[in-house]
């Protein structure tokens, strides 16, 4: 019988094909270690989409209709972005339910290329809502997109609410480099 992380894995080739590269991070708690699957140049070439394993081995109250696993796709060619994703994953599995409108923070910025200090959760960008769902014996997976965030916009953030933020004239999803939407002029 094939284990979760295999149907997970085989699902993930036939989404993107062969990762390029895999880190594992270990957890703090002993549990389950997070895996991270790089695609570079996905789904175009100078981005870099990557997938955890593992935050969906946790348990939390709210996961009732399925479990997450984080997706990131941003244009940088700098793994730290997606080693920032597992290492919230590890640090926060079981305790935070990485539903949509989450956030997580550094004290410090998660790249040398940007100032950014954290993500937020919403809807993946390069999955549709059909293939963000992953078929498991139990409760299926759901991937969840992690979007990066700037100290000065989590007030504005919290403020306005994930779907004005999201529209913001100035906002990028991809982009480590984007304006700073929480500074004054």
């Amino acid at each position: 019988m094939r284990s979760n992380a295999e149907i997970f894995l085989e699902r993930l080739e036939d989404l993107f094909g062969e990762a390029d590269v895999i880190r594992k991070i270990d957890s703090n708690d002993g549990n389950t270690p997070i895996h991270v699957f790089f695609y570079y140049n996905l789904p175009e070439e100078g981005m870099l989409t990557s997938v955890t394993y593992g935050l969906s081995e946790g348990n939390h109250p709210e996961w009732k209709n399925g479990r997450p696993e984080i997706i990131l796709t941003l244009e940088t060619q700098d793994e730290n972005w997606g080693l920032a994703t597992a290492y919230f994953a590890s640090q926060f599995r079981g305790e935070k339910s990485f539903s949509y409108a989450s956030l997580f923070t550094l004290d410090t910025p998660i790249s040398n290329e940007s100032e950014m200090i954290g993500f937020f959760v919403f809807a993946p960008s390069i999955v549709d809502s059909e293939n963000s769902v992953i078929k498991m014996p139990g409760k299926p997976i759901n991937l969840v997109g992690m979007y990066p965030i700037y100290k000065e916009e989590i007030a504005l953030y919290q403020s306005i609410g994930l779907e004005k933020f999201w529209h913001l004239e100035n906002f990028d999803l991809y982009d480590v480099k984007r304006k700073n939407l929480g500074k004054k002029e």
